[in-house]
């Protein structure tokens, strides 16, 4: 019981201890490092509180914080070393994102990108160069890429021709969808929709990037590795040991980084779209490493893949989940594809036509967006800055602003924030602009606004549409779709057509799903044709014979563009361009010794050199060998991919072999407008002068009206100098007070802060105090009981010499004195095991002080008793001397008998230990008083009384013995 209350009172001060020291340590981290920093949340776990929170539940996290102060607009989380602020107002964020110099997400890149790509520590100081670069100031590799990717993102012809890929693979991902529903069932009728669209975008991402041999597409493992590392991008972005704390992503990575060191080495990289292999070109410009180019090219698909499949799979979940969103949705459907058809061809979807006619689709792939992103924009701050004037935010902490708290904002999105409701970004409201700019944060904003946004648009919308085209979905039990089932049955709806080959062979990326109607021009994409054009006059006379014959014959065609080149039926120009982009693929192929289809034929060297260049535009082969000879390069994959680089090409010089006659149009447009402009002149000169003179009447009226008014405005402006002195009063008064009672708090907390450091500092010396008297307690308690013992054992053995000579002097009782002794040695052993026993019940007391003084006053007990059987023994020894020896044995073997007998039927104590000494005194006194009358009266009667009481005694020892045996 004693070290039960010991160790209750020990935890109840340790416990005491840790909670005060957790809340002045969470008071500490509460303070603001500048009076306009924003409001400081502190953790309740000191210091890596808010780590664990975000490590554990991501973004939700930061989400939950941000919704429970619906009135911050921004606030600040401290962790180790230093801050987070989270923007939570879209106003703040759109300050943010004009602060770019100041508030940049690049310098951030390095450090996630290592952690993330697992890149070595040289790739990650060559990528930490010439970060932001000014105009002028050298340019680093990520300027670099970063001008890659906006160049071939941005609204143009490759846009729209990568959209167009895009959109052709993933449609023969439906046909083999379709073939597999039309064949059979699928297995158990049904299928985990989540999964079916993470295959179709991800297979088909992979070819339409990285060409038919990619590392992806043909390898389930592969793709499997892939959805591996998504996973456990969150670990991996920890950075610590990943290869044991996020080990199923790690491998994932590296079975994926392995596989495109192999596709690099193996060259097929030849095969990939242009806007890869100006990555891949880039990087080898940097002197990258193979393995740092897979990295790379990882990170540009996972860019390619994830969001798109997240958010495909939630705009068609949310259109079958709602039957009258889902028809209102295939009836504009249904409206565009007419309007595409008889705009471009048969079975042809214009995605432009999709985006100007399909408003519901849109509203959905918003909302959706809207509802489950959740997406973080981050900026690092680069020295110390007033954010709107009003809030200061630390040099190097981090700012965040949180996209899903801003998403689930009602004050902007209304009471209905947590339902899905495309109708939000329907009809008048959002035209008007009732939404801040800022407020959808789907894409990011500012300058970490998503790049490749348009082609995802493009690429999710019309994914979207095929599929509500072209199939029904429905739940296996039969009933509506939910939004959180996973198992869906499918049905063929309508046949997908791909022009050219049929579902089961490759589509020409022109065909299947038509470019948009309107194009722009980039003139980095004429720069880059210019240079490739350049190199091919160094190329052998075959490569220049066709690149002349192409340049020449697009100069002909008076400037269509693209777009029209794949809405002319007669296919004119497509035919120019698919022709000559075969011959140089010929030409290549030719020098590399591959074999050449015999349909192509006409397309080599020798029947180029015989075309003459014609004044108008002329095209030496049909349509139909055109399209035999694609057949018969499209049986190799490495002829197909020779075909789809230069095609691109050929496009690319068509361009800007047209471009002349653009001039000359836009010249000649350029004069008619000019005339038209002058007539237009001429009347609104006359209509002006009118306007002038009526402006002349108002304003003299408007002058007059001022003047009567000033009167007013002096009285008005007197009375407003009397209230602004007033409210400055007031203002002064309650400043003044509240810095006293801010005042007044800061000298109670200081006062709280001394008297914890007051209780902390008496704390650890009271328990100083109490170890140090414990000790001395104990250690005097020892060295009493030490003596004690050691008297008792000089005593016990000044008995046993007594015995010795008593034996000598009474032969007839040698037997019985030799019985003594034998007993007298268990006797000593029992002692010894007494001493154990004592010295074991005294460590075994408490180190409290009141304890201590009963266990001194039980000692000193004990040595009064020990005393008192010291001077028996002197006594019996006196007598013995004297000739009355006989008395001296009670005082010795009753109390030991007693002492023994007692220790076995009573509950061991100090007190129960004293008792009975004094019981085996009291009997020895009696026993001793008896033989001093009995020698009195005759001598003799000790040589018969004293055998009886030894035997008494004996048997009564050995009794106890047997006993203790027993137990």
């Amino acid at each position: 019981m004693q070290n039960l209350d010991s160790a209750l009172t020990g935890a109840a001060t340790v416990i005491l201890g840790a909670v005060t020291l957790c809340l002045a340590l969470r008071y500490a981290s509460g303070r603001k490092l500048h009076p306009s920093e924003p409001t400081v949340v502190p953790p309740w776990i000191p210091f890596i509180g808010h780590l664990l929170g975000m490590a554990l539940h991501g973004g939700r996290y930061i989400k939950r914080l941000g919704l429970s102060r619906p009135k911050e607009p921004i606030f600040t989380l401290p962790v180790p070393g230093s801050r987070i602020y989270v923007v939570t107002d879209p106003s703040l964020a759109a300050a943010i994102q004009r602060n770019s110099k100041v508030l940049s997400f690049t310098p951030l890149i390095p450090d996630i990108t290592k952690r993330v790509l697992g890149l070595d520590d040289g790739t990650v100081e060559v990528v930490r160069q010439n970060l932001d670069p000014e105009p002028g100031d050298p340019r680093g590799f990520l300027a670099d890429m970063h001008d890659v990717v906006y160049a071939s993102l941005g609204p143009g012809h490759y846009l729209n021709s990568l959209s167009c890929e895009a959109s052709q693979e993933l449609c023969l991902q439906l046909c083999e969808l379709k073939d597999n529903l039309q064949s059979g069932p699928l297995p158990g009728g049904k299928t985990d929709l989540l999964s079916l669209v993470r295959h179709i975008v991800s297979t088909g991402t992979a070819r339409y990037l990285f060409g038919e041999v990619n590392p992806i597409s043909g390898d389930p493992e592969l793709e499997q590795a892939f959805w591996d590392f998504d996973e456990g991008v969150g670990e991996l972005l920890i950075g610590i040991f990943p290869s044991i704390t996020a080990s199923q992503a790690y491998r994932g990575r590296e079975k994926i980084v392995a596989a495109f060191i192999n596709y690099l080495e193996s060259n097929h990289d030849v095969g990939a779209a242009q806007i890869v292999r100006d990555r891949i070109r880039v990087e080898r410009e940097w002197e990258m490493s193979p393995e740092t180019i897979a990295r790379s090219a990882l990170s540009f698909l996972f860019a390619g893949i994830v969001n798109t499949t997240t958010t495909t799979f939630w705009v068609v979940l949310r259109l079958f989940a709602d039957p009258q969103l889902l028809a209102s949705v295939r009836e504009e459907l249904r409206a565009a594809l007419a309007a595409s058809e008889e705009k471009i061809g048969h079975d042809t979807l214009s995605i432009t036509i999709v985006r100007d006619r399909c408003p519901t689709l849109s509203a959905v792939f918003r909302e959706s967006l809207r509802i489950g992103s959740e997406n973080f924009s981050v900026r690092l701050i680069k020295e110390d800055t007033m954010l709107a004037e009003k809030y200061f935010l630390k040099k190097g902490a981090i700012v965040q602003i949180s996209g899903g708290v801003i998403h689930s904002d009602k004050s902007i999105w209304g009471d209905d924030v947590d339902e899905f409701n495309p109708s939000r970004f329907l009809g008048a409201k959002t035209r008007s602009g009732g939404f801040h700019p800022a407020a959808f944060r789907g894409f990011g904003g500012g300058k970490t606004l998503c790049p490749g946004r348009h082609f995802a648009i493009n690429e999710i919308l019309l994914l979207a549409a095929m599929i509500v085209l072209a199939f029904d979905m429905g739940s296996p039990d039969g009933g509506p779709v939910l939004t959180n089932v996973a198992g869906f049955s499918w049905n063929a709806h309508k046949a997908l057509h791909p022009h050219r080959p049929p579902c089961d062979g490759r589509a020409d990326e022109a065909n299947a799903i038509p470019l948009p109607s309107n194009r722009l021009h980039s003139d980095n994409l004429y720069t880059t044709a210019l240079k490739e054009l350049g190199s091919l006059e160094t190329q052998p006379l075959c490569h220049r014979i066709a690149a002349r014959l192409l340049v020449n014959n697009c100069h002909l065609l008076h400037g269509q563009d693209e777009t029209a080149e794949l809405a002319d039926t007669g296919r004119l120009t497509r035919d120019f361009i698919d022709s000559y982009a075969a011959s140089l693929a010929i030409c290549d192929l030719e020098r590399g010794s591959f074999a050449i289809p015999r349909e192509c034929s006409k397309f080599r060297e020798p029947a180029l050199s015989k075309v003459e260049v014609a004044k108008t535009p002329h095209l030496h082969v049909s349509t139909v060998e055109i399209d035999k000879c694609l057949e018969g390069l499209a049986q190799s994959d490495s002829s197909w991919t020779t075909w789809i680089s230069y095609r691109h090409k050929a496009v690319r010089f068509c361009e800007i072999a047209k471009s002349d006659n653009e001039k000359d149009s836009t010249i000649h447009l350029y004069k008619k407008v000019t005339e038209i402009i002058k007539r237009f002149s001429e009347k609104v000169e006359v209509q002006v002068e009118e306007q002038l003179r009526r402006v002349d009447h108002l304003m003299r009226k408007t002058t007059e009206a001022t003047d009567s008014l000033l009167p007013r405005t002096e009285s008005l402006k007197s009375q407003l100098k009397g209230l602004d002195r007033l409210i400055n009063e007031k203002l002064m008064a309650v400043s003044k007070q509240s810095a006293l009672e801010v005042q007044s708090g800061l000298q109670d907390a200081t006062q709280l802060h001394d008297v914890v450091n007051i209780l902390l500092e008496s704390i650890r010396k009271n328990q100083v105090q109490i170890v140090m008297e414990h000790n001395n307690a104990l250690q005097t308690v020892r060295r009493d009981t030490f003596d004690g013992v050691e008297t008792m054992m000089a005593t016990i053995a000044t008995a046993a010499s007594s015995s010795v000579r008593l034996q000598s002097q009474l032969e007839e009782t040698e037997l019985r004195a030799d019985r003594v002794m034998e007993k007298q040695n268990k006797l000593e052993k029992s002692l010894d095991r007494l001493q154990k026993f004592s010295h074991d019940m005294f460590l075994s007391h408490g180190s409290h002080q009141d304890k201590l003084d009963s266990a001194q006053r039980s000692v000193m007990g004990i040595l009064g008793a020990l005393q008192g059987v010291e001077s028996s023994t002197n006594r019996i020894h006196s007598n013995f001397l004297s000739g009355t020896g006989w008395s001296w044995w009670p005082h010795i073997l009753c109390p030991a008998a007693s002492l023994f007998l007692g220790s076995y039927r009573l509950a061991p104590s100090i007190a129960r230990n004293l008792l009975l000494l004094g019981l085996g005194e009291v009997a020895g006194l009696t026993i001793s008083a008896a033989q001093v009358i009995r020698v009195d009266t005759s001598m003799p009667s000790i040589h018969n009384a004293l055998p009886n009481i030894l035997k008494t005694t004996f048997n009564d020892t050995a009794q106890m013995f047997h006993e203790a045996h027993d137990l």
